[in-house]
């Protein structure tokens, strides 16, 4: 259930890349002007800009992380900023819904206009293992993430003497010759021969880079002579560029081209992958009025509105919005921007009766930086390359970086960088691990009731108690598991969690297990299967409701069956064998010498046993692994067995009498054919 936003705003703009930030920057400077109360609210999935072009001297130690971000609340001033993933849009009402963290939960936002900036999203499963294996660089935790594997690798390097285990930790390779593929290959080339001579055990000789393209020359947006000359340039510098080839399939240790051939490797870095945002791929099913989808971008008219909606717009990657001669504009930061510029100027036009205005903006040029001081740049059809391009490269991205603070620590860094080594810091935050242990003393919580459900348990040590409203539902000791059923119904957790002696478990992401779950239809099954034993107080009292409530009183043992075949824990397995075929159960109850029963062997995985292993019949029967049935008293009600087989997860019980000797069985499709 999602909470309502109480504020209605006039516009929401979706998107926290150039499109998004510039609309909204210019949206809201507009209606200031004018004197307008309209209301502006812009949603991002993380509450800062990140200036693309530059993550590549991230990844390279050229540039610290901090430098290339930007808070959205600083440059969209008299904006209403909301950090969350939008989960849902429901056109026909005006309505989106957000999800806002695991505690908010969703929330749900009403407009009259909305502006969609929701650019591409990464797609990798084309590739099988790419997603497994590979690097991105999209974001500023993906750059730091390659400058640490970089650098750790080249540590890990310089301890082993082995020559094949150092050429595999020292081999890098780059899928994608664009911009990203170019200038991230050219950044750590630069790296590694700035750093590799404070490494004893570690020369220039033992790195391999390679690059791997699928078209027939370098940068294909820019003409072919500076991606000749870029390869060129690369290739002089130690690059393998492998032209026309395109990666078919990466496991840990290896990259397998479509042409037969691989590279051994255990560092990849992806550039390619680029995939359409769900949300613009699901318009066509709730937009008021047709949309028209061209390889998962939304076409637009030339003000950036979409024809028929005209409260609906878009810009920047996810739009297809015409340029002056009709064909759409490219995906590219520089039309990003000034799409959600123009966007911006002409939502506030709309809102003010004015008439809005098509886009027109004409590319100026394209640059790419490729390392070692050097770029190549087309301006207006004029061509340039080197040292040249590369402060041009670096002037006019400067001038383009938002906010002059940011400005200023950049041309700080690129300064020192010109006299100084690069930062060889391993900067490699350390965060939650996927499956991990956690320890809580006697008395600890582990979660609330209606807590969102976050993982999977299994106790390695001590024991856990399950309590609904102060009740105790359910005891789980060593070796068993709890909170599957939360997170197979993706709902919060139904019961308290309480550690009642000191207790270690094992925790197991909810992403993590999700993934299990849906590789392993069997391991699913049986957890569907043990979930069952959560029900709350409410569910179960329902289902006993279903019974007549005079029978549910009425003592086990008038439904208890009292021709109980049990077996001796010192009996052999041949005579355990006998009772199986003489008994139509498929339990036997083991009676202890004190006559007491600690627990029941099973049929089936006695005969699996003798299948499979050599199996001694003449051993004992307590040399069998038991399976423990639930003992209810014979004195106690029906109601009472019910709810105790139910919270155990188990069809059967054992009945025993007043000093715990087995007297009886009861299991629940027996009762079900005698009660009426």
């Amino acid at each position: 259930m999602s909470n309502q936003y109480p504020e209605e705003f006039d516009a929401i703009i979706l998107g926290g890349g150039f499109a998004g930030v510039y609309a909204a920057q210019k949206l809201s400077r507009a209606l200031r002007r004018s004197g307008s109360s309209a209301s502006v609210a812009l949603i991002a999935e993380e509450n800062h800009m990140v200036f693309q072009p530059m993550l590549p001297e991230v990844a390279g130690a050229a540039l610290s992380p901090r430098h290339v971000v930007n808070p959205i609340r600083s440059l969209c001033k008299g904006v209403n900023v909301f950090k969350g993933q939008v989960n849902s849009l429901q056109l026909d009402q005006r309505k989106l819904t957000l999800h806002a963290g695991d505690f908010a939960g969703p929330v749900s936002f009403t407009y009259k206009n909305l502006a969609l900036c929701l650019g591409a999203k990464v797609d990798l499963s084309r590739i099988p293992g790419m997603q497994e294996h590979a690097l991105l660089l999209q974001n500023v935790g993906d750059a730091m993430r390659i400058r640490a594997h970089f650098i750790s690798r080249i540590e890990e390097a310089n301890l082993t003497s082995h020559k094949a285990t150092k050429r595999r930790l020292l081999s890098f390779v780059i899928v994608g010759g664009g911009y990203s593929g170019v200038e991230t290959a050219g950044q750590l080339i630069d790296l590694a021969q700035a750093i590799h001579k404070h490494y004893k055990h570690v020369d220039w000789a033992d790195f391999t880079f390679t690059l791997v393209h699928s078209r027939d020359h370098l940068l294909p947006t820019l003409h072919r002579s500076l991606g000749e000359y870029t390869a060129a340039q690369l290739k002089r510098r130690g690059l393998d560029i492998l032209l026309n080839r395109r990666a078919k399939a990466v496991t840990a240790n290896r990259v397998y081209l479509e042409d037969g051939s691989g590279i051994d490797t255990n560092n990849i870095v992806c550039t390619v992958g680029n995939a359409p945002h769900p949300l613009i791929l699901g318009l066509e099913k709730t937009a008021p009025a047709p949309v028209s989808i061209e390889r998962g971008r939304v076409t637009t008219l030339p003000d950036c509105s979409i024809e028929g909606i005209p409260w609906l717009w878009a810009a920047g990657d996810c739009s297809s919005v015409p340029q002056t001669d009709g064909t759409p504009s490219p995906p590219t930061a520089q039309f990003a921007l000034r799409q959600g510029e123009l966007m911006g100027r002409n939502m506030a036009r709309r809102l003010q009766g004015k008439q809005t205005r098509p886009f027109t903006f004409k590319a100026i040029g394209e640059l790419a930086t490729i390392g070692h001081h050097s770029a190549v740049a087309e301006i207006k059809g004029l061509r340039f390359s080197g040292a040249f391009a590369w402060w041009m490269w670096r002037t006019i991205y400067l001038g383009k970086l938002p906010g002059l603070e940011r400005k200023l620590r950049v041309l700080f860094d690129w300064t020192l960088e010109l006299f100084f080594p690069r930062d060889i810091n391993l900067l490699n935050p350390r965060f939650s691990k996927d499956i991990s242990e956690t320890h809580l003393e006697p008395g600890d919580t582990l979660f609330h009731a209606n807590d969102p459900s976050f993982s999977f348990y299994l106790v390695k040590k001590g024991t856990i108690e399950l309590r609904d409203k102060g009740h105790l539902i359910k005891t789980i000791g060593e070796h068993e598991h709890f909170g599957e059923r939360a997170l197979l119904e993706n709902r919060p957790y139904l019961f308290e969690a309480v550690a009642t002696e000191a207790t270690t478990l094992v925790t197991i992401a909810k992403d993590t297990f999700q993934k299990i779950v849906s590789a392993d239809s069997s391991f699913g099954q049986s957890l569907q299967q043990s979930a069952r034993s959560y029900i709350s107080s409410e569910e179960l009292e329902m289902l006993l409701n279903r019974l007549p409530s005079d029978q549910l009183d009425k003592p086990v043992s008038d439904y208890m069956s009292s021709k109980l075949s049990s077996v001796p824990a010192t009996a052999t397995i041949e005579d355990a064998l006998a009772l199986f075929s003489q008994s139509s159960r498929n339990y036997l109850p083991v009676i202890e010498a004190d006559g007491s029963c600690q627990g029941a062997i099973q049929k089936e995985p006695i005969y699996m046993r003798m299948l499979t292993t050599k199996l001694d019949r003449q051993e004992i029967v307590a040399t069998l692994p038991k399976i423990s049935l639930p003992l209810i008293s014979a004195t106690a009600t029906l109601r009472q067995a019910l709810t105790l087989m139910t919270r155990s997860n188990a069809s059967k019980a054992i009945v025993i009498d007043s000093g715990n000797v087995p007297c009886g069985m009861i299991a629940i499709i027996d009762l079900l054919e005698t009660i009426h």
